[in-house]
């Protein structure tokens, strides 16, 4: 049964880097189960006086697991103006299958695809496959408290710039290796972490790298907040910003 029909954010000092890395495994460390999990996500912001303001944000987000299968898809769309101009036009579609050979490894294969209409690296999408490896624990699951979990592969890219950013777009080979780390607190807080790095197989000086770390606190039976902190790093963006970033977000939501 979907559950977190409704997922309503509320983000306070925002911030990231242009089509960053999509943390796929934040989603399903809380996917212990057979059957389907999920969220649908919606947001509305607007201004009207002086300057007008509309902000549109739409997420679908649903993972089915068998007992040896798991499929995981992932579709956003981010949408605002101001003034009746198109600031913001954004879509993330990312499509992921698992296979479980034993109770600790299996493969996946998965493809993805961004599109920023307002960023310098307008479009970036992938197509990518690996290896998982869960450390399980001997313990029944009502009573485990944490799980990691490893994963190893490649993946192709293509990007392609806004012209006059960089002069030609560009396709490359790289690395694909995440930690992710789940511990169960206790019955009201449950801690993740995730770490991605994702370096060139020509060039290893190009980086691209995701350490994320969320903290969600049950407020109410329905009602939790999650606290993220997200530390980004790109050694190649392409409108010579930072190579390290920073934010912080915090999350409502309500489930039903």
């Amino acid at each position: 049964m979907i559950r977190n029909l409704l997922f309503f954010m509320w983000i306070i000092s925002f911030s990231s880097m242009a089509l960053a890395i999509t943390n796929i495994e934040s989603e399903r460390l809380n996917n212990t189960e057979q059957g389907t999990t999920g969220n649908v996500s919606l947001s509305l912001d607007g201004r009207i006086g002086n300057s007008d303001k509309l902000a549109l944000g739409s997420a679908l987000k649903l993972i089915r697991a068998y007992k040896r299968d798991e499929w995981i898809a992932i579709v956003s769309r981010d949408y605002a103006e101001v003034d009746s101009e198109v600031n913001t036009d954004e879509t993330l579609v990312h499509l992921r299958y698992l296979t479980k050979h034993t109770r600790n490894w299996g493969h996946e294969i998965f493809v993805q695809y961004q599109e920023d209409k307002f960023s310098s690296l307008a479009r970036r999408s992938l197509v990518g496959a690996g290896l998982r490896y869960t450390l399980s624990s001997n313990l029944p699951k009502e009573e485990q408290t944490h799980a990691n979990h490893f994963g190893f592969g490649l993946f192709h890219e293509e990007e392609e710039y806004v012209p006059g950013v960089i002069p030609n777009d560009e396709q490359s080979i790289r690395l694909n290796v995440y930690w992710a780390f789940k511990n169960k607190i206790s019955d009201i807080a449950l801690y993740t972490s995730t770490l991605y790095f994702q370096p060139k197989m020509d060039r290893l000086s190009d980086e691209k790298g995701l350490w994320q770390n969320s903290l969600t606190l049950s407020v109410t039976s329905t009602i939790s907040l999650s606290l993220t902190w997200d530390v980004e790093h790109d050694t190649h963006t392409p409108d010579g910003a930072n190579d390290t970033e920073t934010s912080y977000n915090s999350v409502l939501i309500y489930n039903f």
